[in-house]
């Protein structure tokens, strides 16, 4: 085991493009900031062969693991727990699971998603009502996020306009009257997947189909792309609506929180 580098990145694409849904966020970490930025740490294992067979990312405070078959999870896990700051163990439900009872304390706080994605296909046609979102109109979208009361929070514009810039988002609306009044983005854009965020529609305009419309003309244009896409659901009936565009569940993703350990001796 040790620390993955720039010579590495073959190796590591191959392994973690298989599953572009399960490694969106890795995936992105290494397209975004590559091996030697102070914000992420990749650890790889190999085989007898030289063959690289899992793969820890450290993102800020959160630990990703990634592996498909057998590695060695208490190698991992030391890494982990000798970070005594509060952090976080992410990742696909079966794979947090299995490297839990290596985790020295535990987690503290947990929160599960279900987890869906949608491999590129061609039947998914484009609608002249959506439209994608221009960078002056940021401002625009921050107050129809204002109306729709699960989006009600503060918002930063510079943050969504770099994430456009650097080509890690895009956003498609629908106006009416010079409204928004329906929207999908995406995040974490990766050469090979997205996923799916901000899907949301004025309150008095929901039931009408809109935001379906504007997901599914982001599926025809993600899908041009030949990019994978996820999504995070907790509402069931959300998750019906997903899956008649053709989402289909591939398991939970878990957050898991350690808390800070401290270690000092004080006597």
């Amino acid at each position: 085991m040790r620390i993955l580098n720039q010579n590495d990145h073959e190796n590591v694409m191959r392994l973690l493009s298989k599953k572009p849904a399960e490694n969106l966020f890795t995936l992105w970490g290494i397209e975004s900031y590559g091996y030697e930025a102070a914000i992420q740490t990749l650890w790889g294992q190999f085989d007898s062969n030289d063959e690289l067979i899992a793969v820890l990312c450290k993102y800020k405070n959160k630990y990703t693991p990634y592996w498909e078959t057998e590695c060695n999870m208490q190698i991992f896990a030391d890494i982990i727990n000798a970070d005594i700051n509060e952090k976080q163990v992410n990742g696909i439900e079966r794979i947090t699971k299995e490297i839990e009872p290596y985790i020295t304390d535990g987690y503290n706080k947990r929160e599960s998603y279900y987890y869906a994605k949608c491999d590129p296909t061609s039947n998914h046609n484009h609608s002249d009502l959506v439209r994608c979102l221009k960078e002056e109109e940021v401002p625009q979208l921050i107050s129809f996020y204002q109306e729709v009361p699960e989006f009600k929070r503060e918002y930063n514009p510079e943050s969504f306009i770099d994430q456009m810039n650097n080509g890690w988002s895009r956003i498609f609306v629908i106006e009416e009257d010079d409204q928004l009044i329906s929207s999908a983005s995406t995040v974490c854009e990766t050469s090979v997947s997205a996923m799916v965020s901000g899907v949301c529609t004025l309150p008095e305009k929901k039931g009408k189909g809109l935001a379906s419309l504007c997901v599914e003309h982001l599926m025809h244009n993600l899908f041009q792309e030949n990019k994978t896409l996820t999504l995070f659901y907790d509402n069931p009936e959300a998750g019906r609506i997903y899956k008649r565009l053709g989402f289909e569940d591939i398991g939970k993703w878990t957050i898991n929180s350690c808390k800070e350990r401290n270690n000092r001796n004080d006597n």
